[in-house]
């Protein structure tokens, strides 16, 4: 068992330190690409199930990608938890839009996806807001591992 001054020296001396960027990056573009690299296998899998299951969910219930819209500046937020899906996102967007579209239609003039008249809309666009927040999750909590604050 831990003392108090050993858990406070250790505390000390993670202070300050940051988790490597591209560790991140990975752990945000590809769902459970950081905890697999940092050796955390099962969680790794069990993230990477969630998020991309929760993903194809949406997509499956014909939920709209988040996109920017100049005249409504709440879909900023839409779009930032969707792209929080990281590749899952960029895939489906080429996908809707081809790589061309993709590339000139940035960020306005994208085509999301989606049935509004479809019985699942709503659901569906729960469930895609709802995969890339818990994709940034998972990114906090590689980093927090990578830190030692976590194990």
């Amino acid at each position: 068992m831990m003392t108090e001054k050993a858990k406070t020296t250790k505390e000390d001396a993670n202070k300050g330190k940051k988790a490597p960027f591209f560790l991140l990056a990975a752990a945000w573009f590809i769902p459970g690409a950081g905890h697999w690299i940092l050796g955390k296998r099962v969680r790794a899998a069990v993230f990477a199930a969630v998020v991309v299951s929760a993903f194809v969910t949406g997509v499956l219930l014909n939920g709209e990608l988040g996109t920017p819209k100049p005249q409504d500046p709440f879909s900023w937020l839409a779009t930032f938890a969707c792209f929080g899906n990281g590749i899952l996102y960029v895939g489906r967007m080429a996908w809707l839009n081809g790589i061309g579209g993709l590339l000139a239609g940035i960020p306005f003039d994208l085509q999301s996806g989606g049935n509004p008249s479809a019985a699942g809309f709503a659901y569906g666009n729960t469930f895609l807001y709802t995969a890339g927040l818990m994709n940034l999750l998972t990114v906090l909590d590689v980093s927090d591992i990578a830190r030692e604050e976590k194990s």
